[in-house]
């Protein structure tokens, strides 16, 4: 039992030795960049207040309108890009620990990718503020987002390495999940970056025009615009259904039995259908004249919003309700908690329920009412930046946590990012029911609790290392008892 711990111990991708990957760049290790990556993003985030300020005037004057035509809708849409890339980059970088990719190739190389990715793709998004290609900050983003295509792809390869070892954990929902979504991002990618090729050199080569005119009925701009709703769709799916496979193997997925167990494996498997049918969906919405509406005898009911298109109302039935199953799960556990221990650490596995449920409603309740494509101002951040972005980024942060700080330490991050969360949905809907500058100061005070929560975890992480917390010796984040 002993050698198999120790063997086990060895396969996790966070315990990697200084010099282990890159002997000749010693400080690169995946514990110093995870935690240095969500320093990092946390700065950026704070900047999108320069970028689209929601706490300006009031939430419904419509001249704000923020849509394709505003001379800002690029910046904010490349901005959330920038933050976007560091978060899968941080999700890549947990995946690779959570499902122990064997493969030192693939480990230097999403370690690699995770550095470039996650650090430039932020610092491009600084500048990237209109769509000219000689932009020195768009091609600092491209070159982050090629990185993040290394990654996706060497993630996938490292997955089907495992899978055909036979790996017990390789026909397990969380690690069949995580596959899947790897191949959604990965189709989401060339999408955006066809959108993008679209964008930026027109009709070259023709062949582009011609696919547009004769096989969509569409102009070639409203093709690069179908690209990007169904990019828009597939991630919007996919980062949510990766975030939970994580969430569910760190939160103890493999310790359910009994109901608890089946309730989790139904949720798992309507997270995959909905997965599967939103690729299907936007492979028919990017490159098909498919509208993509919802049924007449369904969008004719009472109460279903004229908003509503099949690729929401697939969402809602499959990713939302079977997250609430799975996430449900892991919080009822193995059973009613029968020590003070397993209390204490409720908050953290509550966590990724809560932030779905922000996630849903907030999502839901910013819906662009307005005719534009992401909203007026407040819409937009609300929207792309707390309710998308940031319960994303939250439930990262305490997997980080979780796994490689000590007990206080993983209480206190727990609390503070429950109580930060909570504070900062309060105010978001008070904000976007009344307009009121009281309930925006209000979510102000949630956000900065949550970045409190997200700076300590980075500084705890990064420079506490192996310390006694509460008498117990954290070395490499796995306590143990001082000999």
């Amino acid at each position: 039992m002993g050698d198999q711990g120790a063997e086990a111990e060895r396969d996790m991708f966070f315990d990697e030795k200084e010099g282990a990957l890159f002997p000749k760049v010693r400080w690169l290790t995946p514990r110093r960049l995870a935690f240095f990556l969500l320093f990092w993003v946390t700065v950026f985030f704070a900047g999108t207040i320069f970028v689209n300020n929601p706490f300006t005037g009031s939430s419904f004057a419509t001249a704000w309108d923020l849509g394709a035509g505003s001379p800002n809708y690029y910046w904010v849409v490349m901005y959330l890009h920038g933050l976007n890339t560091g978060l899968v980059g941080l999700a890549a970088l947990v995946a690779c620990d959570v499902f122990r990719l064997p493969s030192v190739h693939v480990r230097r190389g999403i370690l690699a990718g995770v550095l470039v990715a996650g650090i430039l793709s932020p610092l491009g998004a600084l500048f990237n503020t209109s769509a000219p290609w000689t932009n020195a900050g768009l091609w600092i983003q491209v070159t982050a987002f090629l990185a993040l295509d290394e990654i996706v792809l060497l993630f996938l390869w490292g997955m089907l390495s495992i899978w055909r070892e036979g790996s017990p954990r390789s026909r397990t929902f969380p690690f069949i999940t995580a596959s899947i979504t790897g191949g959604v991002m990965l189709v989401a990618a060339l999408m955006g970056h066809l959108a993008g090729v679209i964008l930026g050199f027109g009709d070259n080569p023709t062949l582009l025009g011609q696919y547009a005119s004769q096989e969509m009925g569409l102009s070639l701009n409203d093709w690069a615009a179908a690209l990007i709703g169904a990019h828009s769709y597939l991630m919007i799916t996919a980062v949510p259904a990766g975030v939970m496979a994580l969430a569910a193997a760190r939160f103890g997925y493999y310790r359910l039995a009994g109901r608890t167990k089946m309730m989790a494996q139904l949720g798992f498997a309507l997270v995959c259908i909905d997965l599967v049918a939103q690729t299907g969906m936007g492979l028919l919405l990017g490159f098909s004249s498919w509208p993509g509406n919802l049924p007449s005898q369904i969008s004719a009911l009472p109460g279903v919003p004229n908003f509503l298109a099949l690729n929401d109302a697939a969402n809602f039935v499959f990713l939302v309700l079977g997250g609430v199953l799975l996430l449900a799960a892991l919080v009822i556990g193995t059973g009613r908690p029968t020590g003070r221990q397993e209390l204490r650490g409720l908050p953290l596995r509550a966590l990724p329920l809560l932030m779905l449920a922000i996630f849903t409603v907030l999502t839901a309740l910013t819906e662009p009412t307005n005719g534009t494509a992401i909203g007026t101002p407040p819409q937009a951040w609300l929207r792309l930046f707390v309710a998308f972005y940031l319960t994303m980024l939250v439930v990262l942060a305490i997997l980080l946590a979780e796994r490689l700080l000590g007990e206080r330490q993983r209480l206190r991050i727990g609390w503070t990012a429950t109580v930060g969360a909570l504070v900062t949905f309060a105010g978001v809907l008070g904000y976007i029911s009344s307009g009121l500058e009281a309930a925006g100061a209000v979510a102000a005070i949630g956000l900065a609790i949550l970045g409190g929560s997200f700076v300590t975890t980075s500084w705890w992480g990064l420079y506490e290392g192996a310390r006694r917390v509460g008498g117990t010796e954290v070395a490499g984040g796995v306590p143990r008892s001082p000999s």
